[in-house]
C-alpha cells in the first residue's frame, strides 16, 4: 500500500476509534450519574436520544460535503468538533446541559461514517479492500469495547467529568495532526468528485431497486438491534454479575473485555469478504447472531459475558461485508453520499434502540428477557431480507475512483 494510502487508513482508523469512544462513554456514565444526580436510569439514558438521532440525520449532508469539498477536510472537522463537544459535556452542570452537549457529540459524530468509510473504500487496493475495511472496522470495535473501560477507569481516578474531558482533548489533538498533514501535502485535500471527473474514473451506476430496499431494511433494523444491545450491555452485565454503581471500573473492564473478544469478527468478516460472495457471507452473519440473541435473556452470570461476546462477534463480522456491499452498488463520485444515506437510515433508527432499552427496563417491565426476545425477532426479519439479495459471481468489487 502506498504511503499516502497508509496515512489515510491510519487517520480513518483512529477517527473510527475516537468516534465510538466518545459516543459510547455516556452509556457507562449513565449508571454513575444515576447516583450522582439521584435520577432513575431510564430518565438519564434518554439524554442520549437526540445525540443518537443526529448522528443519522446529519450523515447525508456529511457525505455530500465530503464529496464536494474533500474527505480529508471533513475528517479534520469531525476530529475537532466531536472532541470539543466531549470536553463541553464534561463541564456541564446538570441533565439539560448534558443533553445539549450530547447532541453536539451526535452532530459532529455524523461526519465519521459517511466520510471515513468512503475515504478508505477509495484508498485501499482492490485486492485487499475487505481486509483493510476489516481493520478499519476493528478500530471502531476497539472504541466500542474500550469506551466502558475508559469511562470506568477515569471515573475511578478523577471523577465522571474527566471521563469526558480527557478523551475529548486527545481527539482534538488528533484533528490538529490531520490539519498539519493536509497543509504539508501528506494527505491530499482535493474533493474526490472533481478528481474522479478529471481522471475519467469509474462511471456512475444505478443499483437495482430490490437491492436498495433490502439494504435499507437490513441497515435500519440492524441499527436498532445494535444500538439496543450496546446501550443495554453495561446494565445487563451489571445486573447479572451483581455489580453496583460503586464498581464502575470493574464493570468497565468486564464490558470492555467482552466487546474486545467480539471485535475479532471484523478481521474474520473482512478476510472472508475478499474470498466469498458478499450475499452468503452477509446471510451467515444473521444466522450466527440469531441464536445467542434468542437465548441471551435466559442466561446469567459468566455465561452472559460469553453470550455478549458472541453477539458482538457477529455484529462486527457483518460490518465490513455490509460496507463492501454498499461500495459495490455505489458510484465513486457519490460514494460519500451513498454512505451518508446508509448511516442516515441506520443511525436515525438508533434512538428506537435507546428507547427500547428504556422501555424494557422501566419500572414493572421484565428487562433483559423482553429486550432480547425483541432483538431476536428483528434479526430474523433481517435474515429474511438478506436472502433476497441477488446472486453474485465474485466477492471482489471492481476498482474504484482514486482517493483524495
Amino acid at each position: 500500500m502506498a504511503p499516502a494510502a497508509r496515512l489515510i487508513v491510519l487517520f480513518a482508523a483512529a477517527g473510527h476509534f475516537a468516534h465510538h469512544v466518545l459516543t459510547g462513554i455516556f452509556l457507562t456514565l449513565a449508571i454513575v450519574l444515576e447516583r450522582v444526580w439521584e435520577k432513575p436510569y431510564a430518565e438519564i439514558i434518554t439524554l442520549w436520544t437526540l445525540g443518537a438521532m443526529l448522528i443519522g440525520l446529519g450523515a447525508p449532508a456529511a457525505g455530500w460535503l465530503a464529496d464536494r469539498f474533500g474527505h480529508a477536510r471533513m475528517m479534520a472537522v469531525f476530529y475537532v468538533g466531536i472532541g470539543a463537544s466531549s470536553v463541553v459535556a464534561g463541564l456541564v452542570a446538570g441533565p439539560s446541559g448534558m443533553a445539549a452537549a450530547l447532541a453536539a457529540i451526535g452532530l459532529f459524530g455524523a461526519l465519521y461514517h459517511p466520510v471515513g468509510m468512503a475515504w478508505v473504500s477509495m484508498a485501499a487496493p482492490v485486492e485487499i479492500r475487505g481486509r483493510v475495511m476489516g481493520w478499519l472496522g476493528i478500530a471502531g470495535s476497539f472504541g466500542v469495547a474500550l469506551a466502558a473501560a475508559i469511562a470506568g477507569g477515569l471515573v475511578s481516578l478523577a471523577g465522571w467529568r474527566a471521563a469526558l474531558i480527557v478523551p475529548g482533548v486527545l481527539t482534538v489533538a488528533g484533528g490538529v495532526m490531520l490539519v498539519m498533514a493536509i497543509l504539508t501535502g501528506r494527505v491530499a485535500s482535493a474533493a474526490p468528485a472533481r478528481a474522479a471527473q478529471a481522471m475519467g474514473a469509474e462511471p456512475d451506476r444505478r443499483a437495482p431497486l430490490g437491492v436498495l430496499v433490502v439494504l435499507a431494511v437490513t441497515f435500519t433494523l440492524g441499527s436498532i438491534v445494535y444500538q439496543a444491545f450496546q446501550t443495554a450491555l453495561p446494565k445487563w452485565l451489571s445486573d447479572t454479575l451483581a455489580l453496583d454503581a460503586g464498581e464502575a471500573a470493574q464493570l468497565g473492564l468486564v464490558v470492555g473485555a467482552t466487546l474486545l473478544l467480539g471485535s475479532v469478527g471484523q478481521l474474520v468478516g473482512g478476510r472472508l469478504a475478499d474470498r466469498l460472495p458478499f450475499k452468503w457471507l452477509y446471510v451467515a452473519t444473521f444466522v450466527l447472531k440469531l441464536v445467542p440473541l434468542a437465548l441471551a435473556g435466559m442466561i446469567g452470570g459468566p455465561g452472559a459475558v460469553l453470550a455478549a461476546a458472541l453477539i458482538g462477534f457477529t455484529f462486527d463480522m457483518s460490518a465490513p461485508v455490509e460496507n463492501l456491499l454498499l461500495a459495490r452498488y455505489s458510484s465513486g463520485r457519490r460514494r460519500g453520499l451513498a454512505f451518508g444515506m446508509k448511516f442516515a437510515m441506520g443511525f436515525a433508527a438508533a434512538p428506537i434502540g435507546v428507547n427500547l432499552v428504556a422501555w424494557t427496563y422501566a419500572e414493572g417491565a421484565s428487562g433483559a428477557p423482553t429486550l432480547f426476545a425483541i432483538l431476536a425477532a428483528l434479526t430474523a426479519a433481517m435474515l429474511a431480507a438478506a436472502l433476497l439479495l441477488p446472486r453474485e459471481e465474485a466477492a471482489r468489487p471492481r476498482a474504484f475512483a482514486p482517493a483524495e
